[in-house]
């Protein structure tokens, strides 16, 4: 049998591109694979096994045939303003995409089951299908009197508006594998042997089954893949569910073979791992091939000239809607392991190199773009002249040994507020490592704020004193090693500490001024801001706020060493006092 590509290019144009795309006649013929002899326990007794492609087709699904002919065949498809379905998956999604590309048709819908996952249901909204769900059984009888489909078929009937194409009880469906995939297969394996297929609809199986007997040869097996009754894969029906099928099957179909649903996900998964990437639905359909070839051997079935014989299974879907139940019927054991675990515990709010601040960015961002607020006095470095440093009488006297940490008020020299009894604390709480924290402002808070915004600065407190940004809050935390982000348990603790550290102080909870003012973060070489940022803006989100939160790039050794070339900081503290 010859054979022409009519678009060996595979270049689609002009004003019908996208209805050429969808039309089989106007591609090569999908991928016919022979599996490898690890996935093919039989190869050593001359059996060769073929996954024949039809995810490879336009919607990626077995579906996409029969949504294809059933539209085209359809009268009142094109015009109806709703074309409704009862499909949970490849049939009404493939609807949705080529019922848009034919006539840009948006009225698809799908009747689906409440019990569907919400992954799935999310994909069929991804691709503009809209979604009526129907309570009771899932898997309903077409013919049932009661079931989703006949009620589908009423209101069809009633509703001139609604068109339902009915894929169980529609011979476009199985036409489509006759006129399609059937042709395909007999012209890239003549020799064929065994077919099988699992089975919904049975619009796949009757249709290329049915071609390949009269076509090629009336010896060729047919071999049927049902679900395990109570035991669903998605895609495929248990047999009682299938028997009463309108379609041509019974003179089709010579055996039928059920597989349990996690037998079904395993083998997609070992498909999918060397390359075969497909749905369970696929995986049951060679575990179903495996198990007959196990029991019925390969004893009278029709034989190339060498002896050997080929069988081929068909790839009707793809993994990815089904993870979580990849994960639910196989298990943790059934997967590879993930290194350093720890970190999925912590340090989850995203990143965004936009926050990391150059010196120049970050003196915008404080005292006004190009420096025009800037006063000379960014830094506070005296100790003795310091309100950020200034002891309270009040305090016990080992907090009186610790110095209290950025005042949101003027820490210049000769500026300092006298601290009393009744200044307003904004923290007093104690930290991890036992610091005391303890902030007092005075009086001028919101003119001070009025021209800078708020300063957090995570050095240790040792640092922290020795020289500082004017009205910074100090929260020390421990000194961590070089690039702590190398060491995943040193991401860990650090994270760890450092939540501890801004919830016990109340910096994690969002404030009303925090609506408008950007807040900075010093550490001492940019890593530690860089979570620090991540995390308040973290946390702002997470209670429906927004929190403009930058760090340092590069630290504060990085900041004071910029600030000082320009003039700034000559008289920074040399640790005597």
């Amino acid at each position: 049998m010859a054979y022409t590509n009519p678009n060996p290019l595979n270049v689609f144009s002009g004003p019908d591109s996208l209805s050429h795309y969808f039309d089989p006649e106007q591609n090569p013929p999908l991928p016919l694979v022979e599996l490898p002899a690890a996935l093919n326990p039989f190869r050593k007794d001359g059996v060769r096994i073929y996954a024949k492609m039809l995810t490879a087709l336009p919607a990626q699904n077995v579906k996409s045939l029969p949504a294809l002919e059933m539209l085209k065949t359809s009268p009142k498809a094109p015009t109806a303003k709703r074309i409704v379905e009862a499909s949970s998956g490849s049939t009404v999604l493939s609807m949705g995409v080529i019922g848009r590309a034919l006539w840009g048709h948006e009225g698809v819908e799908a009747w689906v089951t409440n019990k569907k996952t919400r992954e799935s249901l999310r994909v069929l909204r991804f691709f503009g299908v809209g979604i009526s769900l129907y309570g009771g059984l899932a898997q309903q009888e077409p013919s049932d009197p009661k079931g989703i489909m006949a009620r589908l078929r009423r209101k069809a009937r009633e509703q001139e508006e609604v068109c339902y194409l009915g894929q169980y009880d529609n011979d476009a469906n199985w036409q489509s594998h006759y006129n399609h995939t059937a042709p395909q297969l007999a012209l890239q394996l003549p020799s064929l042997s065994v077919l099988c297929s699992t089975i919904g609809t049975g619009g796949c199986i009757t249709g290329t089954g049915r071609y390949l007997k009269s076509r090629l040869s009336s010896d060729i097996k047919v071999v049927g893949v049902c679900n395990v009754f109570g035991d669903p894969t998605p895609g495929p029906r248990h047999f009682p569910g299938f028997e009463s099928s309108p379609f041509p099957w019974r003179e089709t179909i010579d055996e039928f073979v059920s597989v349990k649903s996690e037998d079904s996900f395993r083998m997609s998964m070992r498909l999918s791992r060397y390359g075969i990437i497909c749905g369970p639905s696929s995986g049951e359909a060679l575990h179903g091939l495996l198990e007959w070839l196990t029991e019925n051997g390969t004893d009278g079935l029709k034989r190339e000239e060498n002896g050997e014989v080929n069988c081929v299974f068909l790839c009707a879907d793809l993994p990815y809607q089904y993870m979580e139940l990849y994960y639910q019927k196989l298990g943790e054991k059934e997967f590879p392991g993930i290194r350093n675990q720890c970190l999925l515990e912590v340090d989850q709010d995203p990143y965004d190199e936009r926050w990391f601040l150059a010196p120049e960015q970050t003196v915008d961002m404080l005292v006004g773009e190009g420096g025009e607020k800037y006063d000379g006095e960014m830094l506070c470095m005296v100790p003795s002249s310091c309100a950020c440093t200034t002891t309270r009488t009040s305090r016990t006297y080992k907090q009186q040994q610790q110095p209290i940490e950025g005042i949101f008020g003027d820490c210049s020299p000769g500026a300092v507020s006298d601290v009393s009894e009744s200044a307003s604390t904004i923290f007093s709480t104690a930290s991890p490592s036992s610091s005391v924290y303890s902030v007092a402002t005075t009086t001028s808070v919101e003119s001070q704020h009025s021209s800078m915004g708020k300063v957090i600065d995570v050095r240790p407190r040792a640092e922290f004193v020795k020289s500082h940004l004017r009205n910074a809050v100090n929260i020390p935390l421990s000194v961590t090693k070089d690039d702590f982000y190398g060491d995943p348990q040193a991401v860990y603790e650090r994270w760890k500490e450092m939540n501890a550290a801004f919830k016990e102080t109340g910096v994690l909870d969002h404030q009303e001024e925090d609506d408008d003012r950007q807040t900075l973060v010093v550490c001492l070489d940019g890593d530690s801001g860089k979570m620090a940022a991540s995390m308040l803006r973290g946390a702002s989100k997470k209670v429906g706020k927004k929190r403009e939160v930058f760090c340092v790039d590069g630290g504060w050794g990085v900041l004071e060493a910029w600030l000082r070339r320009r003039g700034y900081g000559d008289d920074v503290w040399d640790g005597v006092d």
